[in-house]
C-alpha cells in the first residue's frame, strides 16, 4: 500500500501550501538576518552628549549620541551620530562607561558594528555600540 503525501481534499492542499509559504519567509528572513549581520564594523570618536533608556514598557533599548567635532572646518556644525547600545542589562560595563564619559565630558572611542535591516529589533537605529575604548 502506498502511503500518499499529498493530500487530496482542498483543504488540505491549502493547509499544506500555507505552511510552505511560511516556512519559505521564515528562511528567508534567516537569510537576510544573517546577511546583514555584521555589515561594517569600525571606531568613532567623539563626545557622548546622550545616554537613555528608550523603548515601550515590553521592549527597551539603550539609545546614545555621540557629537564628533571636525578639526578640519574652523566653525564647522559638529555632527551627531546616534547609536544603539548592545547590553544585556541595566549594570552592563558598557551602559558604566558611556554614562561615565557623558558625566565627565570627555571624548570617547566608541567600537560598533552596522546590522541593517532589522525590523525585528526594538530600537529603529543600525548602529550598535559594542565596546568603549579609551
Amino acid at each position: 500500500m502506498a502511503i500518499r503525501l499529498i493530500p487530496s481534499s482542498v483543504k488540505g492542499k491549502l493547509i499544506l501550501s500555507t505552511a510552505g509559504l511560511l516556512a519559505l519567509l521564515l528562511s528567508w528572513q534567516l537569510v537576510r538576518a544573517w546577511w546583514n549581520h555584521g555589515v561594517s564594523m569600525g571606531t568613532r570618536s567623539g563626545v557622548v552628549r546622550k545616554i537613555a533608556k528608550k523603548g515601550s514598557p515590553v521592549c527597551h533599548y539603550w539609545m546614545g549620541e555621540l557629537v564628533i567635532s571636525n578639526p578640519v572646518l574652523l566653525g564647522g556644525a559638529p555632527e551627531v551620530w546616534e547609536f544603539t547600545v548592545e547590553a544585556k542589562n541595566d549594570a552592563d560595563a558598557i551602559i558604566k562607561q558611556l554614562q561615565d564619559a557623558e558625566s565627565t565630558g570627555r571624548r570617547a572611542t566608541l567600537q560598533f558594528r552596522q546590522d541593517k535591516g532589522k525590523w525585528w529589533a526594538c530600537s529603529p537605529l543600525e548602529y550598535y555600540v559594542t565596546g568603549v575604548a579609551k
